[in-house]
């Protein structure tokens, strides 16, 4: 890892889902969940063959492809629970004027919630039944049942308003039915069901973990930005943390995920009906979606959408992290960090197939072909391999570049809707890795290490953040060259292992230009010190104490016992409207308060005019650089229409 201008670069220990172990921070082990999740996975390699094949043969009728309607009914709202009672009236008026494309908007994000499950859904069968992902979003069709309406009850006070998704999947000729055997024959149907919370936003600050999966994923890869990566409506109370079981993080949920979102947010129970439906070229025409950058094999594009995301958040490493020792940070302490969000997505038209990876270190069967060439990496700090040559990344005008290290390639989402895609794959874990046509290998913003250290940089001068794909030609952007047994050929390289032994890759014919779309950049303006991602305008309709935006660093420092009980006296002025109020550390090391989300803040509510005594513990000493000692107090008005009052706080 290297600097450059003055910023610390580093990417590494990316999380995936179903397919990285890890025992960092948290003590688990591999029980009954784990065994059968390892028996479903098995069922998965068996049928490698007949997933690689899946393009090859013709459907009875000839058809060059299968078309799927998916359909659901359901209700989405806006939860006023955390609104001060005497402003809900006016909270839920204001809702019930929002425009259509609100609810739509917020329609949709309810539905990504099946995300989950639907693309790692042959890990919630046996064997018999393998992904059923929907189509890209572009292609979602919402249309709202009647107005919006509030509903106030024994436990929730909400607006909400009914809907329909109509929508098509456009697939390969055989895909159907091996995704979903009632999907083998036009007129098929299979309906898949959910339960979904009522409003889709702040589901983590208001659940916790009890939705969230984080079956092998590294320890807080949950992100409460992102919970439709982790939702899991049948996730239960466990009795221990496991690898395989949705819970790794302490202390874990005391509900299950139903009972969690009857108790704090309301729930929908719905399905999706899938319906295979005769081919159509007309239809087919309305609904392919996604390009194909070349015939000769598999290629790997940069998905820019994707990694033109990015935000700044604020985080404390103590001395000895695996982020420290696998420099994804420059030191330990409070670290500001920009976070971004980098895929790529097979727009070839073969499968990219990297094969099989002792991942969990058996040693069944003796080491594979990539663990003898040394394509992965080990990693003794998180207990997974790594493969450090996924791609790099630069900050900056040097040219110098920095891995960024990827636990594996995986086919984690359908962004294709097109003939030669499949619906399911043999690449849901990192045992067997590869990135299917039409599928995108995501790794999203708020996984660890996916950032920038920039703590130390000063300017406020736009710097250009690019990310490179496959810069050393380790992933073969074309079609593999095979021995006579058909197995792939590897030749040498000048990379060396950490014990200096020689690293070889496959050999490739590359498709002409593969390396044109491996590259993007962008300019990226960095927030000052002590500004974050929560102090950005909320975009979604996020109301209340809970949300992770629109607050405002009131640049107020206040001095308390380090470790002790702590009980502010703060007060709103008279007629102004309710405020937030957040509670946050400051940093002595930065000589800055740290903009800090909701479920890593002190405390967090609304407070009304008047004085109110608000009640934490003043942060402890963390290292000899941070004593604690002092706190920062991050406002905003609880309705974001309101206008912004002054928030005292004093002893």
């Amino acid at each position: 890892m290297l600097r450059f201008n003055g910023i610390f670069v580093a990417l590494a220990c990316l999380a995936v889902p179903l397919g990285c172990k890890t025992t960092e921070n948290v003590a688990v082990k591999e029980g009954v969940g784990a065994q059968k999740r390892r028996e479903l996975r098995a069922g998965a390699w068996q049928q490698k063959e007949q997933d690689l094949a899946l393009t090859a043969p013709e459907a009875e009728d000839g058809a060059p492809g299968a078309l799927i309607d998916v359909t659901m009914t359901s209700q989405v709202g806006v939860l006023l629970d955390e609104v001060p009672v005497s402003m809900r009236g006016r909270a839920a008026a204001a809702y019930l004027q929002q425009p259509d494309q609100f609810w739509i908007e917020r329609a949709k994000a309810q539905v990504r919630l099946a995300t989950y499950r639907l693309v790692f859904r042959n890990y919630f069968y046996r064997p018999g039944k393998m992904q059923l992902p929907l189509p890209p979003e572009s292609l979602w069709a919402i249309e709202l049942v009647g107005p919006p309406a509030r509903e106030t009850g024994a436990k929730h006070d909400t607006v909400v308003v009914g809907y329909r998704l109509k929508t098509t999947l456009l697939t390969t000729p055989t895909s159907p039915k091996l995704s979903e055997p009632r999907l083998g024959t036009i007129g098929g149907t299979w309906e898949e069901a959910f339960t979904f919370p009522i409003d889709p936003e702040l589901i983590f600050q208001r659940t916790g973990y009890a939705c969230m999966d984080e079956a092998e994923f590294p320890p807080n890869s949950v992100d409460a930005e992102e919970a439709d990566s982790f939702y899991d409506h049948e996730c239960v109370v466990e009795k221990e943390p496991s690898l395989a079981g949705c819970h790794q993080h302490l202390p874990l949920p005391d509900k299950t995920c139903q009972q969690a979102l009857r108790d704090h947010v309301g729930k929908v129970d719905t399905k999706l009906v899938f319906t295979r439906r005769a081919w159509s070229e007309a239809v087919a025409n309305q609904v392919r979606v996604g390009p194909t950058t070349t015939t000769a094999g598999a290629d790997l594009q940069v998905v820019k959408e994707e990694f033109h995301l990015n935000r700044t958040v604020y985080k404390y490493f103590a001395p000895g992290a695996c982020e420290l020792e696998e420099q994804c940070i420059a030191a330990p302490g409070w670290r500001r960090l920009l976070q971004f969000a980098t895929s790529d997505r097979n727009t070839g038209n073969q499968t990219l197939d990297i094969g099989p990876i002792d991942y969990y270190l058996t040693g069944a069967g003796g080491p594979t072909v990539n663990d003898q060439n040394h394509v992965f990496e080990f990693s003794a700090c998180h207990k997974h391999y790594h493969f450090t040559h996924y791609g790099s990344f630069a900050l900056g005008e040097d040219k110098a570049l920095t891995t960024k290290r990827g636990f594996c390639l995986q086919s984690t989402n359908r962004f294709s809707n097109i003939e030669n895609s499949p619906l399911h794959h043999p690449y849901g874990g990192c045992e067997y890795q590869g990135v299917s046509v039409g599928w995108v290998d995501q790794y999203k913003i708020g996984l660890p290490c996916q950032w920038v250290d920039v703590t130390d940089v000063t300017t406020t001068k736009p710097l250009p953040l690019t990310f490179t794909s496959n810069p050393d030609g380790f992933l073969c952007e074309g079609v593999p060259v095979l021995d006579a047994a058909g197995h792939p050929v590897f030749e040498p390289t000048a990379f060396r292992t950490a014990n200096g032994e020689v690293v070889s890759r496959a050999k490739c014919d590359f498709a002409p230009g593969w390396y044109d779309n491996n590259v993007d950049t962008y300019d990226v303006a960095l927030q000052a010190p002590g500004e974050g991602y929560v102090t950005k305008p909320c975009d979604r309709g996020q109301v209340g104490p809970l949300r992770n935006c629109g607050l405002k660093n009131t640049k107020v420092k206040i001095a308390c016992a380090a470790g002790a009980p702590t009980t502010l006296k703060c007060s709103v002025p008279a007629g102004a409207a309710p405020q937030v109020l957040r509670v946050c550390d400051h940093s002595k090391r930065l000589g800055t308060g740290i903009p800090c989300t909701h479920d890593a803040g002190l405390v967090s509510l609304a407070l009304e005019a008047g004085k109110t005594n608000v009640s934490f513990t003043c942060p402890a000493a963390r290292d000899a650089a941070e004593p604690g000692g002092a706190v920062a107090l991050y406002t905003a008005p609880v309705l974001t229409g309101d206008a912004a009052a002054t928030v005292t706080c004093a002893f």
